[in-house]
């Protein structure tokens, strides 16, 4: 999906909300994995939301896998903005 895709505020920014909780079941048959995941709805953090999402063992793998290469990028930037060499 583009990042043009994504839902955004009515002025035209993404609209994205910190994530301030998340836990994981499996469902009692063992056939998918739950997965709820709360966020914040303003920026104190005062309120949140979640969304409770069920998946496949397939699926799970593949989101593991996405949000691995999203932190390996973060990581990747984040040094890059570092000095190298002893700071003074």
């Amino acid at each position: 999906m583009a990042l043009s895709d994504w839902k955004r505020h009515a002025g035209g920014g993404l609209a994205i909300n910190p994530i301030v909780g998340y836990e994981t079941a499996a469902m009692t048959d063992g056939a998918a994995g739950m997965v709820r995941i709360e966020y914040a709805l303003d920026p104190a953090m005062r309120t949140s939301d979640a969304v409770q999402l069920v998946a496949t063992a397939k699926q799970l793998e593949d989101l593991i896998s996405v949000l691995r290469d999203l932190v390996d990028n973060l990581g990747g930037q984040l040094n890059a903005d570092r000095p190298a060499g002893k700071l003074s």
